[in-house]
């Protein structure tokens, strides 16, 4: 796996740690964006890129796309799960966004329970758009510069730990595998419709 990392071309990590973070910042939840970071360390040890610049195309994405969830809140909202909206537009999450908006911003970047409600809330209800630039800003690099740092150090110890245990974990993994397709396909097979030869059946057996 290593030897694959090292092969690829450090400018595809960096557009894939742009797009995730992308995505990301934008307030979609369950994007795996320590995925290129965890690549680009192991590229920057490799010496084929910079921690630097790791830095930059994850910050990058990250505020660009708050920037376009900001702004595209008001049509989102009306297309995501009533909870969703009902958490967006909480009184609970006006008082916070109005007693501590700035820090709020900031922190939402790193915690997912927190992002979406806040980029919701923040684009519908007209938070100051300039405030909003700037805090979000700040919330991508403390975001970014945080866990790209952290994975930088001690991911070439993630990867050597992964290599020594992916060929015992196989197994298990292809096991899981196999176990959730045969969960998923009696689901589907319990949740088909009644076909129309079971209806004509059905009426001929009560007349014997």
């Amino acid at each position: 796996m290593l030897a694959w990392l090292d092969s690829l071309n450090p400018f595809w990590l960096h557009l894939s740690s742009f797009a995730l973070m992308f995505l990301e910042g934008m307030g979609i939840p369950g994007i795996p964006g320590f995925l290129p970071m965890l690549a680009l360390a192991e590229s920057i040890h490799a010496g084929q890129t910079t921690l630097w610049e790791a830095l930059l195309s994850g910050t990058l994405g990250n505020w660009l796309g708050s920037l376009t969830g900001y702004r595209l809140a008001a049509s989102l909202l009306t297309r995501l799960p009533q909870s969703w909206q009902r958490l967006a537009r909480s009184k609970r999450t006006a008082r916070l966004m109005q007693r501590y908006g700035g820090l709020l911003v900031v922190v939402s970047r790193t915690i997912g329970s927190l992002r979406t409600p806040v980029t919701l809330y923040a684009g519908a209800s007209g938070y100051p758009w300039p405030a909003y630039v700037a805090w979000s800003a700040l919330g991508a690099a403390v975001h970014v510069g945080v866990w790209q740092t952290l994975i930088w150090y001690f991911g070439p110890e993630i990867l050597n730990q992964f290599e020594r245990w992916q060929d015992r974990l196989l197994p298990y993994l292809l096991g899981a595998a196999v176990l959730g397709l045969g969960v998923w396909w009696w689901r589907r097979r319990r949740a088909r419709p009644e076909g129309p030869e079971d209806a004509v059946a059905e009426p001929k057996a009560s007349q014997d």
